[in-house]
């Protein structure tokens, strides 16, 4: 397994765990590993952001790549735009929804998707070590960056008009803050517009990982519905007009059905991970669609989809991908399809999710010292094996470490609420000698 990679790239206290020197290594090892001779680089807003993209570029010049800096885009553009400009290798700087202190580096192939755990460990096999001395690679500015990836964003859903409609927009301060905006204008929209400053220290403040401010906005402005972005760009949470978040698995779950009839969808089925609820997963086999799990991760969703010819999958997290339109999650294009759906259905978020029914979940994050010793303890397997007893078999449990973050992840999901409530206290007990000091 990958020492650096997690689930969504290299993540880490900028400065401490993610250094300028580590940047430069891994855009050095990645330009070795893969030989791409243009690479796509961007970034979103945070503070340490300039840095580490200047190390990143540094990196792959050294191995001989030619750098194109986009400048403050979300990631999805980059997975679109490697793609569509023929780039070798894309990249992008960034921690996703975590906090401002924190920052990343993620990788694209070709096809716009992100490293296999067997191309990151490429990679982290050649971090030591210089490569032949030879040329080195460009690295200039692209400006025109943004303006190709809106162009993409507005063909997707063109003949759209939101003429009418008022949108609640939270942008997290991160990398949709600016393109975002434009976007749902462009297409007429009113927007009442919150986190729409590109302000690196406080990205993710609200937006998708922050929502209770989208919900006060929504209900204080009247709006027909909220949308919020996490830092990167690449999920979207919905709030429909009455404040109420819609979780992604729920709005793919009403969704698929009417894009199936449209024949947008080639074949009826969905990919969820393992996070995806009960509710959702019923209604689809319900509606005769077939569900395919997977683990957490949007990479392992494209993977799924990508095997198995499907055209719809994603996370509870907002993180949906719209296999016809783009290989990862994008959260600006995943509101558009919505709003494009919900425009050709004459109803409203509310309703469309209405008929998907959602199930209890009880909820916790444990901060631990080492994720791997916590799920190891005979402890904590004693106790989530009873605690799944306890649970099933009319609900389930599911304890996991975070792969971004040092947690240990709980969730139990059921009909009886205080079963999975003695559940996950029971899980978290057993955690406790394992619990990081503040």
């Amino acid at each position: 397994m990958p020492k650096y990679f997690g689930t969504d790239g290299v993540r880490g206290v900028a400065g401490v765990e993610l250094t300028a020197e580590l940047a430069f290594r891994l855009g050095r090892a990645v330009g070795r590993a893969f030989r791409p001779r243009r690479v796509l680089l961007a970034r979103d807003t945070r503070l340490s952001g300039p840095a580490l993209e200047a190390a990143c570029a540094a990196g792959l010049a050294e191995a001989g790549c030619d750098v194109s800096l986009a400048g403050v885009l979300p990631s999805p553009a980059v997975s679109h735009l490697v793609r569509e400009e023929k780039f070798g290798l894309g990249s992008v700087i960034s921690a996703s929804h975590n906090p401002p202190e924190d920052n990343g580096l993620k990788f694209y192939d070709p096809q716009g998707l992100k490293l296999s755990p067997e191309e990151e460990e490429r990679v982290e096999a050649l971090l030591d070590g210089a490569p032949p001395r030879g040329r080195l690679g460009m690295v200039e500015y692209w400006p025109a960056a943004e303006e190709r990836y809106r162009d993409f964003l507005l063909h997707a859903v063109e003949g759209l008009s939101l003429r009418g409609l008022k949108v609640a927009l939270d942008c997290a301060h991160g990398a949709t803050a600016r393109v975002a905006p434009q976007v749902f204008e462009a297409l007429g929209a009113t927007l009442s517009l919150i986190g729409a400053e590109l302000d690196g220290a406080r990205i993710n403040a609200t937006g998708a990982a922050a929502i209770e401010p989208l919900q006060a906005l929504v209900r204080a402005e009247g709006a027909d519905l909220g949308i919020a972005f996490d830092g990167d760009g690449d999920r979207a949470m919905l709030v429909d007009g009455r404040g109420q978040v819609v979780e992604g698995d729920r709005l793919m779950a009403a969704l698929a059905p009417q894009l199936h009839r449209l024949g947008e969808l080639s074949s009826p089925a969905v990919v969820f991970t393992v996070l995806g609820g009960m509710g959702p997963e019923r209604y689809l086999a319900e509606q005769g669609f077939q569900v395919v799990r997977v683990p957490v991760g949007d990479r392992y969703v494209s993977w799924a989809m990508r095997e198995g010819g499907i055209e719809l999958g994603g996370e509870p997290s907002g993180h949906i991908v719209f296999g016809r339109y783009a290989p990862t999650g994008d959260g600006i294009l995943t509101a558009l399809l919505t709003l494009h759906a919900l425009k050709r259905a004459d109803t409203d978020l509310a309703s469309l999710v209405a008929p998907v029914p959602v199930y209890p979940q009880v909820r916790a994050d444990v901060p631990v010292r080492d994720r791997t010793g916590a799920m190891q303890d005979p402890a904590v397997k004693r106790a989530i094996t009873e605690a799944k007893a306890l649970v099933e078999p009319d609900g389930r449990l599911l304890v996991r470490p975070s792969g971004t973050q040092p947690l240990i992840r709980i969730m139990a999901e059921g009909k009886k609420e205080d079963r999975l409530r003695r559940a996950v206290e029971a899980v978290v007990l057993a955690l406790e000698p394992h619990r990081a000091q503040k």
